[in-house]
């Protein structure tokens, strides 16, 4: 009886194996094309990154609705508090419906902060060289 058990799971972990190795293998051609943001919070206070993060996913979907903010395909990558600084990846199409979203975000918290765009990268190591630079 346990053999019949490990074989189902063995198929189940197979599967998954299967789609998470096509996933990794799929040409870059087919690939999505996205782009980091590093930005800036300039605040009154320090704050958490999933505070932020909830502001920054409302500010889009008031801008632009249900449709336009799952096109931009935002994540928030990292953020770190203390330097107040960040990466957002989002869809390279929706690079200035995202950047006018940050734009529009006044307060978190009843906190007031800014949000400045300091520059768009194509990959991940260019953002956080971009952070390195920076600080």
């Amino acid at each position: 009886m346990k053999n019949a058990k490990c074989k189902v799971q063995k198929s189940k972990y197979q599967f998954v194996f299967y789609i998470l190795h096509f996933a990794l293998l799929l040409p870059p051609s087919l690939r999505e094309r996205k782009r980091y943001l590093v930005f800036e919070v300039i605040s009154e206070r320090e704050i958490d990154k999933r505070e932020l993060l909830e502001e920054i996913r409302d500010s889009i979907y008031s801008l632009y609705g249900d449709v336009g903010a799952s096109e931009s395909r935002i994540w928030l990558i990292d953020y770190d508090k203390k330097k107040d600084v960040g990466i957002l990846r989002c869809a390279h199409n929706k690079v200035e419906e995202v950047r006018a979203a940050l734009a529009c975000i006044h307060s978190v918290n009843e906190a007031r902060i800014g949000m400045r765009v300091i520059k768009i990268a194509g990959t991940i190591k260019g953002a956080t060289r971009l952070i390195e630079k920076s600080v």
